[in-house]
């Protein structure tokens, strides 16, 4: 019996290095995709014809966005040249880079099997390789969460045995920090939650706790200001946020995002249950002490905690934004994993059978991937090259940015050298839309909502059926109608 299992275990890990290998080879197989409307948004902060202070004054700081992936994105624009491919190739030899980082960063006391568990996770996970090229920074604050994550579960093993972690180690852990809270919110969040973990078993061992509160802190200082700014512009008159999908629907689009199908996620419950239970029974007097299991959740917990509490305000229920934690997610899968393998040897099975799932969710994406995901190409073609138009109206409020970054995402899709002004919509020019050359009113984020909103706002009505391209982009032609006062 003990011979079987040998072999079943030593199949199942080589049929999972292999899918791992394909999926990490899948990273680089989308990158001839077109734009999605937030990438259009980081090509316009990369672009050529701007000096970094321009796009600094006039994007960056009118934006709520951290601003490090774009400040890296320009950097690059000048080593590559600004076309989707490129731009796309960063992401992902990003993501590619962060499964050998897993390996290595992995705490010494790990055994081969738990690690080769969590880098397959990595390297194999479907969500992260559709999301691999996308031109955001997505890609980097994995890797960061990743890394500051695998660190925080090296100083804790050296806090347990009450030794106190090198200044290099603490150092790493902080600048790793830095790094990811100016990349995303979640992964901020992420390093926040994670030093207070660490605090917390700094207190419990009674060493280090000077070293990481001062270190948290001061990593809370730089990032500071940037929250600030965007808590001002948050706050500003006439700002709003346009997301406002309820919870409940959230949260399961959310889980299907990051996980696969209904058959996929049934699975991994019918799975964290088995765990779990063997879990708490196996280490119920110790299991504070399983910084493997602990870390990750608590991460987790206090994660979607926060997330609630912000979402009173501004609903941050969004798939994408959750793969910043993808990194905790996984390695508490990773953990439970390996701890059915060590108690039930004939399950390392489920971890074959899960890579093969989230390539199955792979490839239905491939096979459903738009050249163009978003109608934005295919409006301004009709605009430029059917209806002749030099000059438009635009929605701008509810895009998210600001104008000048418009200027330059709206005119990508332009024939070169067309001359094509954009004038944001406001009540003051409102009957451009229905005087003088009838200017046509581009709406982009595009929904029954949306049209509802601009019309109501600044007093316009249908002259004829929108034009719909895609899901996500109008053109209304317009004429005059009743402005309704927002509360």
């Amino acid at each position: 019996m003990k011979k079987l299992y040998s072999i079943i275990t030593a199949v199942s890990l080589a049929v999972s290095g292999v899918l791992g290998v394909y999926m990490f080879c899948q990273r680089f197989a989308l990158l001839h995709l077109g734009l999605l409307y937030d990438e259009l948004y980081s090509m316009a902060t990369a672009f050529p014809g701007f000096s970094w202070a321009y796009i600094w004054r006039e994007m960056l700081l009118k934006d709520v966005n951290l601003p490090l992936y774009n400040f890296i994105l320009y950097g690059w624009n000048h080593l590559f040249p600004l076309t989707p491919f490129y731009m796309r190739l960063l992401s992902a030899l990003v993501s590619a880079a962060t499964v050998p980082l897993v390996w290595f960063l992995a705490p010494r006391r790990w055994s081969p099997i738990q690690r080769f568990i969590f880098t397959a996770l990595m390297a194999g996970s479907f969500a992260l390789v559709q999301f691999a090229g996308v031109i955001r920074a997505y890609s980097f604050a994995v890797l960061a969460v990743s890394a500051f994550t695998l660190q925080a579960l090296s100083l804790l093993d050296l806090l347990s045995t009450r030794k106190k972690p090198s200044t290099k180690r603490w150092a790493a852990f902080f600048f790793t920090g830095l790094f990811a809270a100016y990349l995303h919110y979640f992964s901020s969040a992420l390093f926040f939650i994670t030093a207070l973990l660490i605090f917390f078993y700094a207190c419990y061992f009674k060493t280090g706790r000077k070293t990481v509160f001062w270190g948290t802190a001061a990593v809370f200082a730089c990032w500071l200001p940037w929250v600030y700014h965007t808590v001002t512009l948050m706050s500003a008159p006439g700002s709003s946020w346009w997301y406002a999908t309820p919870p409940l629907q959230a949260s399961f689009e959310i889980a299907q995002f990051l996980f696969g199908s209904d058959r996929l996620l049934g699975g991994l419950v019918i799975l964290t249950v088995l765990a779990g239970t063997s879990i708490l029974f196996a280490y119920k007097k110790t299991l504070l002490l399983r910084t493997d299991f602990i870390l990750p959740l608590g991460q987790n917990l206090i994660l979607l905690g926060v997330v609630a509490a912000v979402s009173h305000k501004y609903n941050l229920w969004l798939d994408r934004y959750f793969l910043a934690a993808m990194p905790s997610f996984l390695l508490l899968l990773a953990y439970a994993l390996f701890h059915l393998q060590a108690r039930h040897k004939i399950l390392i099975v489920l971890l074959p059978l899960l890579l093969m799932g989230w390539i199955g969710e792979h490839w239905e994406f491939v096979h459903n991937a738009k050249q163009e995901p978003t109608g934005l190409k295919n409006a301004l073609t009709h605009l430029t090259q059917v209806e002749k138009r030099h000059t438009l109206l635009v929605d701008t409020a509810k895009t998210g940015y600001p104008t000048a970054a418009l200027q330059v995402m709206y005119t990508f899709y332009a024939p070169k050298n067309y001359a094509l002004e954009l004038i944001p919509l406001t009540v003051q020019n409102r009957e451009l839309a229905f005087t003088g050359e009838k200017l046509p009113v581009l709406i982009p984020v595009c929904s029954v909502q949306h049209l509802i909103f601009t019309e109501t706002t600044y007093g316009l009505e249908e002259a004829r059926e929108p034009l719909i391209f895609a899901p996500d982009i109008c053109i209304l032609s317009a004429k005059p109608g009743r402005i309704i006062e927002n509360d």
